[in-house]
């Protein structure tokens, strides 16, 4: 099963994507499901779950990426909002009250509030607490430039035997499915928890190519311009 759990849409503030367009590219591409990772918003992933009934029951799964005082934390399975600006610790434990699991997108990317990037020296607390565990860690996100971050990410899962997660972190229609999550052992009628439990238990490679430079260059000056006015 090929998914790509991060994608953005218009309503994350940063992103142009409709989710009616973002679920047609991801059929079109023959991806088998998507999560919508608004930033701090479930609208747009509501919006296409009820959309992607009317569409063969294409499989989308409710999530949000949610600013932590950190850094950036998925919530993958979600459905209701988790307020921004808790620690790291508390997102991740309003994630498992939801019954999601925390996947850590870009760890270690300077310019997009990598959670381990400013403070690494919590890292291992939060990945080793029992209370605070996390399931998985994006190792091969498509919107990077030299790929160093995505190496340090995938040694970081080794490392703590997580979850390796590929994904787009797509803000444009042109970039779904770049980099995305293949998922071993499960069959075309998953179910929204069949993907969960997957993660889980670690059956999952990562997979995809780097978004180009031009489209990252877009979004970058798209989120200059929004700024301003």
């Amino acid at each position: 099963m090929k998914f790509d759990p991060h994608i953005h849409s218009i309503y994350s503030g940063d992103a142009r994507s409709k989710p009616i367009d973002i679920i047609k590219q991801a059929m079109k591409l023959g991806l088998d499901a998507i999560a919508i990772s608004d930033h701090d918003s479930v609208e747009g992933s509501k919006i296409a779950i009820e959309i992607a009934k009317k569409m063969d029951d294409f499989l989308v799964i409710p999530s949000i990426e949610i600013s932590s005082t950190n850094g950036h934390i998925l919530g993958l399975g979600v459905e209701n909002i988790i307020p921004k600006d808790l620690s790291p610790e508390e997102t991740i434990e309003k994630i498992h009250e939801e019954g999601g699991i925390a996947i850590i997108t870009h760890p270690f990317s300077s310019y997009r509030e990598g959670l381990f990037f400013k403070d690494k020296g919590s890292m291992a607390e939060i990945i080793n607490s029992k209370r605070f565990s996390i399931e998985g860690v994006e190792v091969l996100n498509a919107r990077y430039v030299f790929g160093y971050s995505n190496f340090k990410a995938n040694k970081l899962a080794n490392n703590y035997n997580l979850a390796k997660i590929g994904a787009s972190d797509s803000h444009f229609i042109g970039s779904i499915g770049n980099c995305y999550t293949e998922i071993n052992d499960i069959d075309s009628e998953a179910t929204v928890d069949d993907i969960i439990e997957a993660i889980r238990n670690r059956k999952t490679i990562a997979r995809g190519k780097r978004t180009p430079i031009s489209l990252i260059a877009k979004e970058v000056f798209n989120k200059k311009i929004r700024r301003i006015y």
